[in-house]
């Protein structure tokens, strides 16, 4: 073997590297994590947030043909109440904010492939924009409507969970105020769908690993409270002492990528 064929077979495992092939595979509940399903804007400094939807379609009917069940919360909750068996191979699918292009081009997706999948909802935004970003970024964008989360809903494909009142960072909030942004999103979608939110997403992960932010959420009564933190988590989950963390889907990701987070819990250093 020449010196050149040599440096060309290292420097390709080296760039092989950087994904986690080589780790083992690690046990835990699989938890998605997606924002916006479609075509980024131009110029958009957020495209990793973007996943089109033919890559989504594509990641999902992965799923489904390699036996993973996909999840709504109340499953979820059957099977942490032990009322229900944990799918070996389960996997929930999330949606952080609240878009309305979930609803024009997730839902469709998930309802013909017979899939199901949850979205954190930001009470204050629906039918508004995502005012919380920085327009620097990104322009806004139109979130959905509360007839198009409700149409989501009655089709049973689609569950919610509450994302706060205004997607601020709790950590920089007054602890009474952190307290009802929480407390406030649970009342006011509840009394928007009918049907009790038990699980909480921390915007921008923000709050999930500060005790007494963490306490307030589980004292709020949400059952569920979900990070920003990548990887899997253990199961049966210990509600005490950690939240359940996600596997942020990225625009770039390929289906390599998706297959190295739900064995290993990570695709990329």
């Amino acid at each position: 073997m020449s010196i050149l064929v040599s440096i060309i077979i290292l420097a390709a495992l080296a760039a092989s590297a950087r994904w986690t092939w080589w780790r083992e595979k690690t046990p835990g509940l699989r938890v998605l994590c997606y924002h916006k399903i479609g075509v980024a804007p131009a110029g958009s400094k957020l495209k990793e947030l973007w996943i089109s939807p033919e890559k989504f379609r594509a990641q999902v009917k992965y799923l489904l043909d390699h036996g993973y069940a996909t999840l709504l919360f109340s499953d979820l909750l059957k099977a942490w109440r032990g009322e229900a068996v944990l799918p070996e191979k389960a996997v929930v699918i999330t949606f952080d904010d609240g878009y309305e292009n979930n609803y024009l081009h997730a839902w469709p997706i998930l309802k013909e492939l017979g899939a199901k999948g949850n979205i954190f909802v930001v009470y204050n935004t629906i039918g508004k924009v995502n005012s919380w970003h920085n327009p620097a970024s990104e322009g806004w964008v139109n979130m959905a409507t509360l007839a198009q989360l409700k149409e989501m809903q009655d089709s049973g494909v689609i569950e919610y969970g509450s994302h706060t009142m205004n997607h601020p960072h709790l950590s920089a909030l007054k602890p009474g105020d952190a307290a009802w942004e929480m407390a406030e999103s649970k009342r006011q979608l509840e009394a928007a769908f009918g049907r009790e939110m038990f699980a909480f997403a921390y915007p921008y992960g923000d709050g999930a690993y500060i005790p007494a932010l963490r306490e307030t959420a589980l004292e709020t009564g949400y059952v569920f409270d979900f990070s920003f933190r990548q990887g899997k988590t253990p199961w049966p989950w210990d509600r005490k002492a950690t939240t359940l963390d996600r596997l942020f889907i990225r625009g770039g990701d390929n289906i390599w990528d998706l297959v190295l987070q739900l064995e290993r819990g990570a695709s990329r250093l």
